[in-house]
């Protein structure tokens, strides 16, 4: 049921959102609200509304698509208003700031009294908050309100405005980092969302004031826990969640009044500059410590305006774009706005020698668009990198599905590596539980290791683990092999048709960039090729013994001759190039060297409703490695479809158009078939994958049962991978 019964988030919903559109309608008050609250989020989040497309589930589906996230956004508004008088009645407390503007004058909209004009209290808010008792507001947390915000606003919403929030285990971890259990110690999150971190400081603070009177502890956290946000929603949720974890504080009598620093406002001052207005008097200045989830809003979907100020403001001066030329455009090295917002953050902030934690994707460890993070350089204040929590075996952000991990940064440092790294994963195909740091260490297990460049001398190139991701790197005692290239697809190319011309002896099954999946095929072409070997001189054979077949390309001699390429010039007209031993080899691990696709499968003969079993063919866009061994390929095919191998990848892959090319793959640690249980074991997985994957696949697509069956064959190959690369027994 969650925080509030269904009858709520379903019928009451109904009702308010009716109600709300048929008074946006009337022109009134409430289409007043909507058009102000839809320039705000223009400007501070760009152009959100324009490709969105929503549920048609909602009771008014062909409303425009502004009016219906702002009627969502109210009604969950509504909801936490009322769980604020729940609070306030149960605690004997009075919020005096929950409006999100009070203390900005950010957004000139008050959402309260417009709830009631909506549904009326005794049918309204009264219903919310009498349906919510005591033990509920004091468990009442912001993984909660996280819920329940899903519950209310649709998920193409959150995404389109940049909202992943954290489970309050991995925002315990990134606080756990920063030392703030002294009273004093001051802490802002400058993306607070529903107040995950706030919440966890709040509960660090009061570990460490026992001795204190209940005011002096609301005081002490209130003068010392601040969050700002850009969406009024998060921002009367935060404050919602920052007095629920101050509870039981608010219930003694000497505390009858509570003010909670939690502005609505720019964080990065780019939009506007507000004074944030504090238990009247202004309050500025900089933090002890900084922590949150900044928001991973794309780049292309920020406004122009924002780029611009960006770009005027911060790009030279805290070294936002590394790169020169025509890449020195922001953007191109930060594919959203997460690392530009925490460099400013840490700019505009942070104190000398403070410190800061923050959610970022796992992918900055690599790649252009963590280059800026890894120069760890903000202007001119040094950065290093205390210790790095690595999420890439979990999923804390499984609706969106990235990668995670958890930086902690020391400002005004010596940056060093290697970098300090606790590698989460789960424990006995245990579901994670996020809940808190305690339950998330309880159901999961724990790793220690170390990031390293990849060049010890360039802190500035992608970091790997230094337990698996390093082993994953080292000598290839195979032989990488390209396609077959031909030049002339019109020509060697086949339709069913042309094998009434020819005769089939020469013409094999044949795979391009579409046909390869992890694990297996989804198809192939028909393919003719005329010869065993590159320059094999077989004309007089082919003519005499398959004449139909030389002489449908004695048809086409003109443009075979025509073909430019220089590998073609060596032998016979119908010259091929790729060809050898290796091609005909009982198995290949083959894979697309194009783009960043890397998916590896084990490919061997294939049937043919016309050829029968053939050897199957890689064509121009492949590279595979072949073998008569069937255990040595599919326990190569484990290793580089494993979660290790594949991060790893991504860190030496380069941008260009072959990123999987044969230089990038040998620089992986693909031994000799070392024939030990776990390879055995891998072999076997890989086996057993390649079978699930060929019979349930129906028009390259796949069962769900028979892709919960891939994952957890997948599962286990991670685990055996990462497992004997850190223990140095698998390669």
């Amino acid at each position: 049921m969650g925080l509030l019964p269904d009858e709520i988030t379903g019928e009451l919903a109904d009702r308010y959102v009716r109600k709300a559109h048929e008074q946006l309608a009337d022109d009134g008050p409430l289409a007043d609200a909507h058009t102000a609250w839809v320039e705000y989020v223009r400007a501070s989040s760009g152009e959100v509304f324009d490709d969105l497309t929503l549920p048609d589930y909602d009771v008014a589906p062909d409303a425009e698509t502004t009016e219906r996230v702002f009627v969502r956004a109210c009604y969950f508004d509504f909801l936490v208003d009322s769980l604020i008088d729940a609070l306030e009645g149960s605690a004997g407390v009075t919020l005096t700031n929950r409006d999100p503007q009070e203390n900005t004058d950010a957004l000139p909209v008050t959402f309260g009294p417009l709830h009631d004009r909506i549904v009326p209290p005794e049918t309204g808010r009264e219903r919310v908050r009498d349906a919510v008792d005591e033990p509920s507001l004091r468990a009442l947390g912001p993984d909660e309100l996280r819920d329940l915000y899903r519950r209310v606003v649709p998920r193409e919403v959150r995404l389109a405005l940049g909202e992943y929030y954290t489970p309050r285990g991995v925002a315990d971890l990134a606080v756990d980092g920063l030392d703030i259990g002294t009273p004093e110690t001051t802490v802002l999150d400058p993306g607070c969302g529903s107040g995950a971190f706030l919440a966890a400081c709040i509960d660090r603070k009061r570990e460490a004031m026992t001795e204190e009177s209940p005011r002096s502890r609301v005081d002490r956290v209130t003068s010392s826990i601040v969050g700002i946000d850009l969406n009024p929603v998060a921002v009367k949720s935060a404050k919602l969640a920052y007095c629920a974890s101050l509870f039981d504080e608010l219930t003694a009598e000497t505390v009858s009044t509570v003010s909670v620093p939690v502005f609505l406002t720019d964080a990065l001052g780019l939009m506007r500059e507000d004074d944030l207005r504090f238990d009247g008097e202004t309050t500025t200045g900089q933090f002890d410590a900084l922590v949150g989830n900044p928001p991973w809003v794309p780049w292309e979907r920020l406004p122009a305006a924002i780029k611009d100020r960006l770009r005027e403001q911060y790009v030279d001066d805290l070294g936002l774009q590394p790169h020169g030329g025509a890449a020195a455009r922001l953007g191109h090295s930060n594919d959203d706005l997460s690392i530009p917002f925490v460099w400013v953050c840490i700019h505009r902030y942070l104190r000398e020698g403070g410190r800061a934690s923050f959610v970022l994707k796992r992918d900055v460890m690599r790649g252009a668009a963590g280059a800026v993070l890894r120069g760890l350089q903000v202007g001119d204040r040094s950065l290093s990198v205390e210790h790095v929590h690595d999420f890439a075996a979990l999923e804390p952000f499984a609706e969106v599905g990235a990668n995670a991990a958890v930086y902690t940064f020391e400002a005004d440092a010596e940056a060093s590596v290697p970098i300090d790294t606790t590698v989460w994963q789960e424990r006995d195909g245990t579901d994670p539980v996020y809940g808190t740091d305690d339950e998330l260490r309880e159901t999961t297990r724990t790793r220690r290791t170390e990031l390293r460049p990849i060049d010890p001398e360039d802190a500035t190139t992608a970091w790997v683990r230094a337990d698996a991701e390093r082993g994953a790197l080292g000598d290839c005692a195979h032989d990488i092999r390209h396609g077959l290239k031909d030049d002339a697809n019109a020509v060697f190319g086949l339709e069913r048709t042309d094998l009434d011309d020819l005769e089939p002896d020469l013409v094999y099954p044949y795979i391009k960039s579409r046909h390869v999946r992890k694990y297996g095929l989804s198809g192939h072409d028909l393919r003719l090729v005329p010869a065993r070997a590159a320059g094999e001189d077989n004309e007089a054979w082919l003519s005499r013994e398959l004449p139909r077949t030389y002489d449908y390309l004695s048809a086409h001699r003109e443009e075979l001759l025509d073909r430019s390429s220089s590998w073609l010039e060596t032998g016979p007209f119908y010259s091929v190039f790729g060809l050898g031993e290796y091609t005909w080899a009982d198995y290949k691990v083959a894979w697309c060297r194009l783009g960043f696709k890397p998916d590896f499968t084990v490919v061997s003969t294939r049937e043919d409703p016309d050829l029968g079993e053939r050897q199957v063919v890689p064509g121009d866009h492949y590279m595979f490695i072949a073998t008569d061994h069937r255990e040595t390929a599919h326990f190569l095919c484990a290793l580089l479809n494993s979660a290790t191998y594949q991060r790893t990848l991504r860190d030496i892959a380069s941008n260009g158009k072959a990123s999987l090319s044969k230089s990038v793959v040998s620089e992986l640690n693909l031994p000799a078939w070392p024939d030990t249980e776990t390879s055995r074991r891998l072999a076997t997985l890989s086996m057993d994958a390649h079978e699930i994957v060929r019979d349930s696949s129906h028009d390259g697509e796949m069962s769900e049962s028979a892709q919960g069956s891939i994952q957890e064959i997948q599962t286990e190959i991670d685990g055996l991978v990462e497992e004997g690369l850190a223990a140095g027994t698998l390669v």
